[in-house]
């Protein structure tokens, strides 16, 4: 009797399952054919999501001394795309569908400045506003440093639409070497003449030295002019290979001029290309200064009178043209002469440049007559120095000539001529 009565239950619990079953197949069944009848009339929507990232900040000055002020300036972006939505209506054997994008922005609610050492003066903002996708908004604060030196870090706080935030640490250094990046500090200095004189060459050598505290390698030095009046006779490009802290180095140098080299300071243009211990290359440009300075040089290059044949007594000017053959200036020229004659014996020329001359003119009279040998004293000034050349000049004074002589003979020509003509007319016959 017990198992007879139980095979009923157990059919009826079979079929119970056995529906549950083709229930929830059923229900499956018409929940995907919703999803596709949805997407088939709604289309497909794509977006990115709105992200607000600090794409760059600064800090100006980049060093604040103790109790100091400085400008925090943060550049908050929105890094979201545009979003394309596909809807598909009307026919739908057709397929046509339209599309549709549009911006998602993101709404910046709070943004506040912890100070975590420093004191926040003003820029806490409230309701900031939308920033479109790709899009950035700067923020500026102003904080205060506080006494004592070291790295702090104020905390940016961003809130925005929706409960979402961002916390960002700006670093902020008040008065703190820990973090100066150490470099080499390449300086050049020169050993060569004080001046060079144009049309010479000048030998000399330009040290490199690193003062700064960590190496430098891979160094280019290029030597150039920067007026083409002078020119590198040596070599222009040197390479070396590494400069150590407190080394130094030496780079031969020649420099080359001609006498149109005009005096005064010409620069060498010294360009270093280099390499740090972090591998960043740098570049710096120093000028070496050149001076360029002729040496005059004074000679007498003619003398004359006016009038040309000089008697005893009669006044006369002696000019004496005194030529610079040099390649300086000659300054203040002045001549002086030692004649045993009345008259002007200090002449000034004034500048003489190279390859050209002045006169110096002296007024003299009541010359005895002789031949003299006449000392003569040319001062010249150049850069600050005197210069004294010392010559000699001839001059030759002709004795005065009788003042009845020529009208005596002028008589006696008259003479002479009226009796040849008298002879020749007693000559002819009488007709």
């Amino acid at each position: 009797m017990t198992q007879l009565s139980a095979c009923p239950v157990y059919l009826l619990s079979y079929r119970l399952k056995t529906e549950t079953v083709h229930y929830r197949t059923v229900c499956i069944l018409i929940s995907f054919l919703i999803i596709l009848a949805g997407i088939g009339l709604t289309g497909i929507v794509t977006a990115s999501e709105p992200t607000i990232v600090i794409s760059s900040y600064e800090v100006r000055p980049d060093v604040i001394m103790p109790g100091g002020s400085a400008l925090i300036t943060v550049q908050v972006s929105n890094t979201a795309k545009g979003a394309s939505v596909t809807k598909t209506g009307g026919d739908q054997t057709t397929g046509q569908s339209v599309t549709e994008t549009r911006d998602i922005n993101v709404y910046l609610s709070d943004v506040s400045l912890f100070g975590n050492g420093l004191r926040v003066e003003s820029g806490d903002y409230r309701r900031v506003g939308e920033v479109g996708p790709g899009q950035s908004v700067p923020l500026t604060f102003l904080v205060q440093a506080p006494h004592q030196s070291g790295i702090y870090f104020p905390e940016l706080h961003i809130a925005t639409e929706g409960g979402r935030s961002l916390k960002y640490p700006i670093p902020v250094n008040v008065n703190d070497d820990s973090l100066v990046q150490k470099n080499p500090a390449l300086q050049i200095t020169k050993e060569i003449p004080d001046s060079v004189i144009p049309g010479e060459n000048a030998e000399g050598t330009l040290i490199l030295q690193n003062d700064g505290d960590t190496a430098a390698s891979e160094i280019i030095v290029n030597i150039s002019p920067a007026s083409p009046e002078i020119s590198v006779a040596s070599k222009v490009i040197t390479h070396i290979s590494r400069l150590g802290p407190g080394e130094d180095v030496s780079i031969p140098l020649t420099i080359s001029t001609s006498r149109k080299t005009p005096e005064g300071i010409s620069l060498l243009v010294c360009t270093l290309r280099y390499s740090t211990a972090g591998g960043t290359i740098l570049t710096q440009t120093e000028q070496v200064p050149i001076k360029i300075s002729g040496k005059p040089d004074l000679a007498i290059a003619a003398v004359t009178s006016d009038p040309v044949r000089i008697s005893e007594g009669m006044p006369f000017s002696l000019i004496v043209r005194i030529e610079n053959t040099g390649t300086g200036d000659a300054n203040g020229v002045r001549a002086v002469i030692d004649a045993p004659v009345k008259g002007t014996k200090e002449a000034f020329v004034g500048k003489i440049e190279p390859d050209n001359d002045g006169p110096a003119v002296f007024y003299l009279q009541e010359a005895p007559a002789g031949d003299y040998q006449i000392p003569i004293m040319i001062r010249m000034e150049h850069e600050g120095t005197e210069y004294v050349m010392d010559d000699t000049l001839s001059l030759t004074i002709a004795p005065r000539g009788n003042p009845l002589l020529i009208p005596a003979v002028i008589i006696l020509c008259l003479i002479g001529g009226g009796i040849v003509v008298y002879r020749r007319r007693q000559s002819e016959p009488t007709v």
